[in-house]
């Protein structure tokens, strides 16, 4: 038994995507009529009815879930092996999955990635900013910006600088609630972000001694922003990135909580799938993202 027609899938997907079969056919370019023969001619292929159809919706059976979960990831593949191809040839072009940290993707990455896709318009971004972690060979990445040195083998990495962080808090933050030992941050003091659980152990230096503050959080956030916001509100005082604080911290908006308390610069990489590393693609935007974060510093 043959396989069966990749059109057809296609067309199969593109109804299921478009939730009709009209709307597949002026995707495609085709007659309505020329969408529901593929089709069909794939149900008979299979022996097998896909979708069924009531006069106000389409809806896939038990057995077109199944064939539809198996063969989309099929047919991306298909599409990514054609642009490979072009893109071994010598030609940036094609589709580049990025991820990077919510507040430094968004403040730094962003800009840089604006002015690459001037650059390469044949290169198509997808980009995701936010501050779980994700398996780039697990989650079909082509590239990330992380704020930690990759553990997993399969992956290659680039350092291209560091974040500095700042414990700060509004002047009149520190004033109504003074910090007069450090201990003095662990209760009811502190804003906290949230991932997967909140980051309530902070390793500080004091006084060149390092401790692991035990935190009790007077507000936990999701993200950097929302910290960076209630910070100038006043509500309290939290750890900020220098990309978010250092205009602040210069025109007195914040104030380091003691010059007494450093911590530990966050290192910055690029990593992307080693075995994506000769796609010239994947190495455009390394050594473009190299270039634009290490002129920041």
């Amino acid at each position: 038994m043959s396989g069966p027609n990749l059109q057809n899938v296609a067309t199969f997907l593109k109804v299921v995507d478009r939730g009709g079969f009209a709307s597949a056919a002026r995707e495609l370019g085709v007659t309505q009529s020329t969408v529901s023969r593929r089709v069909a001619d794939l149900e008979h292929h299979l022996g097998c009815k896909l979708l069924e159809r009531t006069t106000r919706r389409l809806f896939l059976t038990e057995a077109g879930a199944r064939y539809c979960e198996s063969v989309r990831a099929l047919v991306a593949g298909l599409a990514e092996a054609d642009a490979d191809l072009n893109d071994v040839r010598g030609h940036a072009q094609g589709s580049l999955r990025i991820t990077a940290p919510l507040g430094y993707g968004r403040t730094r990455v962003l800009p840089a990635l604006a002015k690459f896709s001037e650059l390469y318009p044949q290169v198509h971004l997808q980009v995701d900013f936010f501050d779980r972690y994700a398996d780039l060979l697990k989650d079909g990445y082509d590239f990330a910006v992380r704020l930690a040195e990759p553990q997993l083998t399969g992956l290659d990495a680039k350092p291209v600088g560091w974040i500095k962080p700042f414990l700060c808090a509004t002047p009149t933050f520190l004033n109504s609630r003074p910090i007069q030992e450090i201990e003095d941050l662990e209760s009811d003091r502190c804003l906290v972000q949230r991932t997967y659980a909140p980051r309530t152990v902070w390793s500080v230096r004091h006084a060149g001694v390092s401790k692991h503050l035990q935190i009790r959080p007077r507000m936990v956030l999701s993200d950097i922003y929302a910290i960076y916001d209630m910070a100038l509100a006043g509500i309290g005082a939290a750890i900020l990135p220098d990309f978010l604080v250092m205009e602040d911290l210069k025109r007195g908006r914040l104030s380091l909580v003691s010059s007494d308390i450093a911590l530990d610069p966050v290192p910055i990489f690029l990593v992307w799938p080693s075995y994506k590393t000769n796609l010239p693609r994947v190495r455009a935007l390394r050594e473009f993202l190299e270039q634009a974060l290490q002129s920041e510093q």
